[in-house]
């Protein structure tokens, strides 16, 4: 729906094609968005720890979210810039790709996921030294956002959108997470502590 709401000019004379999910469309943020109440909904249900459940899902996210970068790289859509001189670009040339096709293209689908892949990592490290419930999924968080914050430099498909020139709406979001990421773990860690 964000997605559609950020090309309201094109979907409002479009509005069957908001349903095309083929034809792109479907953004992580978007996701993470509607999982959140929705995991909410399913832990208060289930009477469960929400930042220890938090913290068993966080490292399973990140390798679920590489494997999606993946495929986007198949399928061509959240295409890197012009990339000539690069010799680890790639030219998308199926006409079925998302991507611009003949042109040499950072493969940031490919640096995403191999980011997620570091993510998953880093968290399965730091699961054996835990300090505190709800570390594993901020850090998760925090991680994410900085990957994408840095992705976006590299990438080529500007129908996402930007707030200003130079700054996504995806780096925009970046950004607010961070800050929400590093404040949660610091309430988190002191909260905890002082328990």
């Amino acid at each position: 729906m964000f997605f559609v709401l950020t090309n309201w000019d094109y979907y409002v004379n479009n509005p069957l094609d908001i349903v095309k999910i083929w034809k792109g469309g479907l953004v992580f943020y978007g996701g993470l968005l509607f999982t959140i109440p929705t995991a909410i909904w399913y832990i208060r249900r289930k009477r469960l720890d929400f930042w220890l459940t938090a913290d068993v899902f966080a490292p399973s996210i990140a390798i679920g979210h590489a494997i999606g970068r993946l495929g986007c790289f198949f399928a061509g859509c959240c295409y890197g810039k012009p990339a000539a001189g690069v010799f680890w670009s790639v030219t998308f040339t199926n006409p079925e790709s998302l991507a611009m096709k003949g042109v040499p293209l950072h493969p940031v689908q490919l640096y995403e996921a191999a980011g997620e892949m570091l993510n998953f990592l880093v968290l399965i490290f730091i699961r054996k030294r835990g300090a505190f419930r709800g570390q594993l999924f901020w850090i998760y968080i925090l991680n994410y956002s900085i990957i994408r914050l840095v992705m976006e430099m590299f990438r080529g498909d500007t129908v996402r959108g930007f707030i200003m020139p130079g700054l996504s709406i995806a780096q925009g979001i970046s950004l607010g997470i961070a800050v929400a990421a590093i404040t949660s773990l610091l309430i988190l860690r002191k909260k905890q502590n002082s328990q």
